[in-house]
């Protein structure tokens, strides 16, 4: 489980719910700048990795790190939910490589089950509906994957998350699109795999997170898929993250 973090107070929580969520054996990995609190410190499945990077370079150095056959990851201002990862597990267990489970998740609490673009359907997740990624080449039908479980193996394979982009939304997105374009299959998880919370625009913490998407990530993504050769974008370099500054200077300075 990997986890790109500094609310360093949520990290007990967000261990906690992985262990009601999974039944197997797993290791917690966080990258981020600070330490692990007293709490975690001696806890034998958890792991801390110090980078001052953005998000995503975080990410993807844990997933270099990482041996377990299998791969998820984590906000850390969420749960993940009981029984969800065993369920993913399942579901996966004597599959290929080419085949990943796409998580369904809600986002603070909000959510209208009657909408028809409520979290908890399958419309939300296709990347076509959404304004931010009606890019003119982008796939019709195509989902996103901002939560899921996918062999470490298909990680490496493509090359994990791109870290030309910053922070979740536009990697995510641009993964789950190059995946797609070389034909691997999104199995999708009805019941909700993850919870976390929201904070719109420059509330709270967010402010870096939402500059990064908007100011940088999101020209980036547009410009990749507006582009008619984008169909062909699978495989990148894994090791994007050491083209990426070492200091994310929009949060750190």
């Amino acid at each position: 489980v990997l986890c790109p973090g500094i609310r360093v107070n949520n990290w007990q929580r967000l261990y906690e719910s992985i262990k009601t969520a999974f039944s197997g054996t797993f290791e917690l990995v966080i990258i981020g700048p600070y330490g692990l609190p007293p709490e975690l410190k001696n806890i034998d499945n958890i792991r801390h990795i110090e980078d001052w990077g953005s998000p995503i370079r975080c990410q993807q150095i844990g997933l270099l790190s990482c041996k377990s056959d299998y791969i998820t990851w984590a906000a850390d201002d969420g749960i993940f939910c009981p029984g969800s990862l065993d369920l993913a597990y399942k579901t996966l267990n004597g599959l290929t490589e080419k085949n990943l489970v796409m998580g369904k998740y809600i986002e603070g609490d909000t959510d209208d089950i009657n909408s028809p673009m409520s979290m908890r359907k399958d419309a939300y997740y296709v990347l076509s509906n959404h304004d931010a990624s009606m890019c003119k080449h982008l796939p019709q039908g195509f989902y996103m994957l901002n939560v899921g479980l996918i062999p470490r193996s298909l990680l490496f394979t493509f090359g994990g998350w791109d870290c030309q982009f910053e922070v979740c939304p536009m990697a995510y997105n641009d993964l789950a699109l190059r995946l797609q374009n070389a034909g691997v299959n999104f199995l999708i998880q009805d019941e909700i795999m993850f919870k976390c919370g929201h904070m719109p625009g420059h509330e709270g913490d967010h402010g870096p997170i939402h500059d990064a998407q908007i100011k940088h990530d999101q020209p980036i993504f547009n410009s990749i898929y507006c582009r008619r050769d984008s169909i062909d974008r699978m495989r990148i370099n894994i090791n994007t993250y050491s083209e990426s500054p070492e200091r994310w200077r929009r949060r750190f300075g």
